[in-house]
């Protein structure tokens, strides 16, 4: 398994394109941690430790248990790697300049209403742009020559393109471009087709049945179900195992809404027999349904390019411009790649299904910093269902790094270092998130999170912190929510706590458990388990 690990190694390199001197950083990194792997078998015995949630191979796994299965997060579910698509055009053939001084906005909204299926490239130079540039058919990949060849500038941020003033949940008069919106928006409609078939049997959490009379599904069919909660609330108060603490502002006239997408593995006429556990509990009382999954927008990339903003002094927290890159909203198996993105006020908002994040950097220039030594608000936001963000590069200093909200769902954060990594929880209920194999640098300000003070507590359930370096020590991270949080391969203080109703404390040294990243290892063991 070592073995074929290295080699999936090597394939990735391949896909991101042996010629870029940022393709081969990451690449040095991944083979260096692979390596790392490797030679651990080699270590004493004592040296490497296991945890009583999942063992040496997952062998002491539960569906039920209090480690939520990540293995299905990122692009196409894990299964396959991120594609290297053919090149159908380049941006230059519609009148596309990239010499810093001509708007090239339109000559790229028309290479994308003129492509199909396939690569757009963006040839080596630096593109301004001073719109909106919509993503909303499949199958369109933007593609540069690399993040230090292939520059898009933006010239003009979102509230002066598209004014949306608003008020933050304190009152303060902001807009909401300050916490979402891309100035390359892909988006979809719709993740499914045709009314939703009412599921009319309760299921337990860990489950793989779903009792729906009168269904037309078989087997291999790809299902989303669908659950809305009462005007009572009883939904977040479950997500929240009885501990969402002031959620008045997510229940009520504006129920939240919870889904998870599914492969059919075999049907009857009153039951379908799905292929991963149910995340949650299924109760009459939130409406279930299960439709055919079938988004609208699927297969869009965004790759081997650079983003830069401004380069002017951050103005502050809510005073945001939306100088965003890229917002992904309501799509699936999509992707950013190999990307490197300067003085933003956003990072990317990742707010689909089945997303990856691979090789992003974010950093600012020297003017850049404001106050409080921040250069922007959001670094990377998982606001979508089993996304996934790895192999990154976070050097400077965001007020959240990396931040889980609202339907966030099975998402996974991974393979990343940063100069003093912010865990964000910004309330709204994020379910069933994992941290894991993440360099965190100082430590000072890991599990600090934000968001409106009557959303609900930072986490739902299920938050899952896996093997995170930090310099400075810390404590269980009580202010997050619930107790029912995982936390393994921390240097924490305190002793083990095995509650696999509430609090799960190992205080396995971070470097010293085994397997070092859990998503990883969750896919593994499933993928071999299918073949």
């Amino acid at each position: 398994m070592q073995a074929r690990g290295l080699s999936d190694l090597a394939k990735s390199d391949r896909l991101l394109g042996s010629n870029m001197p940022f393709a081969r950083m990451h690449r040095m990194q991944a083979i260096a941690h692979a390596l790392a792997i490797v030679l651990s078998g080699f270590a004493p015995a004592h040296a490497q430790q296991v945890s009583e949630l999942w063992g040496q191979r997952g062998e002491k796994w539960r569906p039920d248990g209090p480690l939520p299965d990540f293995s299905f997060a990122g692009y196409q579910r894990g299964e396959k790697p991120i594609p290297r698509v053919k090149q159908v055009a380049s941006a230059k053939d519609f009148g596309a300049r990239g010499d810093g001084k001509t708007d090239d906005t339109e000559a790229i909204r028309k290479a994308i209403d003129g492509s199909t299926d396939g690569a757009i490239l963006l040839p080596a130079g630096r593109y301004l742009i001073s719109d909106i540039i919509e993503i909303r058919k499949g199958g369109i990949v933007l593609r540069g020559e690399g993040p230090e060849k292939t520059i898009i500038v933006f010239t003009r941020g979102l509230e002066e393109i598209k004014p949306s003033p608003t008020k933050n949940d304190g009152g303060q008069p902001t807009t909401a471009w300050s916490w979402g919106g891309g100035l390359i928006a892909v988006a979809g409609r719709s993740l499914s087709s045709g009314s939703g078939i009412p599921v009319t049997g309760q299921a337990s959490r860990g489950s793989n049945t779903l009792i729906a009379e009168g269904h037309s599904f078989s087997q291999g069919d790809e299902v989303i179900l669908n659950m809305t909660d009462t005007r009572e609330g009883t939904l977040v108060d479950y997500l929240y195992r009885g501990k969402a603490g002031n959620a008045s502002g997510i229940k009520g006239s504006s129920p939240k809404k919870v889904y998870q997408v599914f492969r059919v593995r075999s049907a009857r006429p009153n039951a379908i027999e799905v292929d991963r556990p149910l995340r949650f509990d299924v109760r009459q009382e939130w409406g279930p349904t299960v439709s055919e999954f079938r988004p609208d927008v699927t297969e869009v990339g965004i790759e081997d390019m650079g983003f830069e903003c401004p380069e002017e002094p951050y103005a502050g927290h809510f005073k945001e411009k939306g100088f965003n890159p890229i917002e992904i909203r309501n799509a699936a198996h999509c992707w950013i790649r190999n990307t490197k993105m300067t003085d933003v006020d956003n990072g990317p908002f990742l707010r689909g299904v089945f997303g990856t994040i691979d090789g992003i950097v974010l950093t600012a220039t020297k003017k850049r910093t404001g106050p409080e030594g921040m250069t922007g608000h959001h670094g990377v936001s998982l606001e979508g269902v089993d996304g996934l963000c790895t192999r990154f590069t976070i050097d400077t200093t965001f007020y959240h790094d990396v931040t889980v909200s609202g339907i966030s769902q099975g998402n996974v954060t991974s393979k990343g270092t940063a100069i003093n990594f912010n865990m964000d929880h910004h309330r709204w209920g994020p379910y069933e998130n994992l941290f894991t194999d993440i360099d965190a640098g100082r430590g000072t300000r890991l599990f600090a999170s934000s968001g409106g003070g009557n959303r609900g507590n930072h986490t739902a359930a299920g938050a899952t912190f896996w093997n995170i370096r930090t310099r400075e020590p810390q404590t269980w991270p009580s202010k997050l929510g619930p107790d029912r949080i995982t936390v393994v391969g921390l240097k924490i203080s305190g002793k083990d706590i095995k509650d696999p109703a509430g609090r799960w404390l190992e205080t396995i040294g971070p470097g010293k458990i085994q397997p070092p990243d859990l998503h990883l290892a969750m896919l593994q063991r499933r993928l071999a388990e299918q073949r």
